[in-house]
């Protein structure tokens, strides 16, 4: 299983086999769950297990014991198929056995030529002579119960320690990677015209509905709208990191206010504050900026939910704008009234939902959403202002006239000239 001797830094590792050997006496060796070997460390000496290499029985009790080890959940001590005493531990990531540390074998009684006879008969098979047996015998380290579950433990810890250590960085770098693809995608599409589409580093509207997901802990949307406000950062920065952290490191503190108000709990929302100061780290790049900001994001969310994992009418607040973001354009159906319909909610409750939980009432929502939409039609086509609007879910454009000038603070027609000649707008969601 290459997965599981990626996991491991076998320098490190080796050392600390070798070291564990010469302490205990014990051959160290790892193990994938079928039972072939990853990686092995034995004191010089004659050793059973260096012997018989391979051996497809022992292979398959190993296999067997790791998993054994797995379903205890702690060291699997046992008697091996040459009579000698074993200790399997289970490696496992997330729910997943993905490998197991064997140490042994060892002998819980005396090297005496009753030991040896014993041994030859096990493995009688194999070649050894009577001379063999006794040296292996003599060779094999005598502890006591004890001592080998105290070693097999020891041995546990370590290697469950240094697996997880290495999944969690290995973990952290696949999701740095990942944010990366996006925001250079990002990058890409925006580079063109970026100028024209926003007058400073990222759009109040935008910082809006990420602290709204954020206090509804709308974990996907937050992330998607963080890695658009992280590349309009980007972009308007010039790539300057030290502007780069100070605007990035301001928007974990609107994050900080956001799940204060909605009630996260204090020893969670300080501690992930703390962390966040990693953002004003002089030698931080660009890459784990993003990845902390999000962390801290993340630890905003958990903050809130921590302190309250029943808040009430969250789910259907949810909900609600779930349905609003997927269907807005359908001016029929996007009456209050209507939205609770789907809901099986009063009107009332969901408006007092949107009043409290977003500070803005139920049309509100829904006209921002889609003059939202409307602004992304009139920068980027050529439509008529009467089929933005429509497609957008007005049907009156007279109304989504009135609608734009008092959200934006301009008509349609100013605001399509304004982006074409790169002018800057004053007024923004």
């Amino acid at each position: 299983m290459k997965d599981f001797a990626g996991l491991l830094d076998r320098d490190e590792l080796s050392d600390i086999c070798r070291n564990f050997s010469s302490l205990t006496g014990l051959g160290v060796s790892l193990h994938n769950p079928d039972g072939s070997g990853v990686l092995s460390y034995r004191k010089d000496g004659i050793c059973i297990c260096t012997i018989l290499g391979g051996d497809a029985k022992c292979v398959r009790n190993i296999s067997f014991s790791a998993n054994k080890a797995a379903e205890l959940g702690e060291p699997y001590i046992y008697i091996c198929g040459c009579g000698l005493v074993m200790s399997a531990s289970a490696i496992i990531v997330g729910d997943r056995l993905i490998g197991a540390v064997l140490c042994g074998p060892a002998m819980l009684w005396d090297a005496d030529d009753f030991a040896a006879e014993e041994l030859g008969r096990n493995i009688a098979d194999s070649g050894l002579s009577e001379e063999d047996c006794r040296r292996i015998v003599a060779g094999t380290p005598r502890l006591t119960c004890e001592q080998m579950t105290s070693a097999a433990r020891i041995l546990f810890r370590l290697v469950n320690y240094m697996c997880r250590s290495r999944c969690e960085t290995i973990s952290q770098r696949q999701e740095i990677t990942k944010q990366q693809a996006t925001i250079s995608t990002l990058l890409a599409d925006r580079k063109r015209d970026i100028v024209e589409r926003r007058p400073g580093f990222y759009s109040p509207e935008t910082e809006k509905e990420l602290l709204t997901s954020v206090r509804l802990g709308n974990r996907q949307k937050a992330r998607r709208l963080l890695n658009d406000i992280l590349t309009d950062i980007f972009l308007f920065s010039g790539g300057n990191t030290p502007v780069i952290c100070a605007r990035v490191y301001e928007l974990t503190g609107f994050l900080f206010r956001a799940a204060s108000e909605a009630g996260a709990a204090g020893e969670k929302l300080l501690v992930t504050a703390r962390e966040s100061q990693r953002i004003l780290d002089p030698d931080i790049g660009f890459e784990e900026l993003c990845y902390a900001t999000t962390r801290a994001m993340e630890g905003f969310i958990d903050a809130i939910y921590e302190n309250r994992p029943d808040i009430p009418g969250s789910r259907y607040l949810a909900e609600a704008t779930a349905y609003l973001t997927e269907n807005y354009t359908r001016s029929e159906s996007m009456s209050l009234s209507a939205v609770c319909e789907v809901l099986s909610i009063s009107p009332s409750y969901l408006s007092h939902l949107f009043t409290k939980g977003l500070g803005v009432t139920f049309t509100e929502y829904l006209a921002w959403l889609r003059i939202d939409a409307a602004k992304k039609l009139l920068r980027s086509t050529d439509l008529p202002v009467s089929e933005v609007a429509e497609r957008v879910g007005y049907r009156d454009p007279n109304y989504f006239i009135r609608s734009f000038r008092k959200i934006v603070g301009m008509t349609p027609r100013s605001f399509r000239r304004a982006s074409e000649g790169g002018v800057e707008l004053s007024k923004k969601i």
